[in-house]
């Protein structure tokens, strides 16, 4: 069976899916059959684009506020996929922020939230979504973690930190939530250039891979990457939990 008939209707939420990596891979799974309900925080117009997008295409889509800050928004979210689509049959967590913090003392104070927000707050989402995830028969979780979780990045103490912990959280939750929930995770590394990042120096990161010169000749390249290796841990065969894949272009497997 391919990735679209198994995903052919599926109830999937992805929180922050409405924009950059979590969009594609909104996007990416709607046009596999899913039905989508994604989240946003503040940015009500990415959200309405891009259920609009879904909808345009033929897709099933909705879109709700969510701060991943909050435990009631993540339950409100959840409660909102069961009464508008009648069950959850998977969740997907893209949603982070991406904000410096160093070792120098001022970076501290921002530390606390900083991990909550990168780290417990998708496991949160998870076990916010367990029980109707257990009701469905074959419940799924996905985590977006982060090569940074991997390789700490520099001038980013407490983010490479609570990436880390993600990635953790992956084997944790997968043993908490066994048989009935698989949950599994994708770190990506460069894969989609920031906004304010310069182009030379991406190209420059970029070529540090030993698969960067593809990513340079085709951009979206990484990002079909990420969205397949979501797409395979939402339709694998229920013998694979608790892993965590790099999608990096190799550069994880590097000295």
């Amino acid at each position: 069976m391919s990735s679209r008939e198994a995903l052919a209707g599926k109830r999937i939420l992805v929180f922050g899916g409405h924009r950059r990596l979590g969009r594609a891979i909104a996007l990416d799974l709607a046009r596999k059959g899913a039905d989508i309900t994604l989240t946003c925080r503040h940015s009500v117009g990415d959200a309405e684009a891009t259920v609009a997008t879904i909808l345009a295409t033929g897709g099933s889509a909705q879109w709700r506020r969510c701060d991943l800050a909050s435990h009631a928004d993540i339950a409100d979210a959840v409660a909102a996929v069961l009464t508008s689509r009648g069950g959850l049959d998977a969740v997907v967590v893209c949603a982070a922020s991406y904000r410096p913090g160093g070792a120098e003392p001022a970076a501290g104070t921002d530390a606390p939230e900083i991990l909550h927000e990168n780290a417990w707050a998708p496991v949160q989402a998870a076990l916010a979504a367990r029980a109707a995830l257990q009701a469905c028969g074959d419940g799924r979780v996905v985590l977006l973690g982060d090569l940074a979780g991997v390789r700490p990045y520099r001038g980013y103490l407490a983010h490479s930190m609570a990436k880390a912990a993600v990635h953790h959280a992956v084997a944790g939750l997968a043993v908490e939530l066994a048989p009935e929930i698989l949950v599994n995770g994708v770190a990506p590394g460069a894969v989609l250039r920031p906004d304010d990042h310069p182009e030379q120096d991406w190209a420059r990161l970029q070529r540090k891979n030993p698969l960067g010169a593809a990513a340079l000749q085709d951009p979206e390249l990484p990002v079909r990457a990420v969205c397949a290796a979501v797409a395979f841990f939402l339709t694998c065969p229920r013998f694979v939990t608790g892993q965590v894949l790099a999608v990096d272009g190799g550069r994880s497997a590097q000295w």
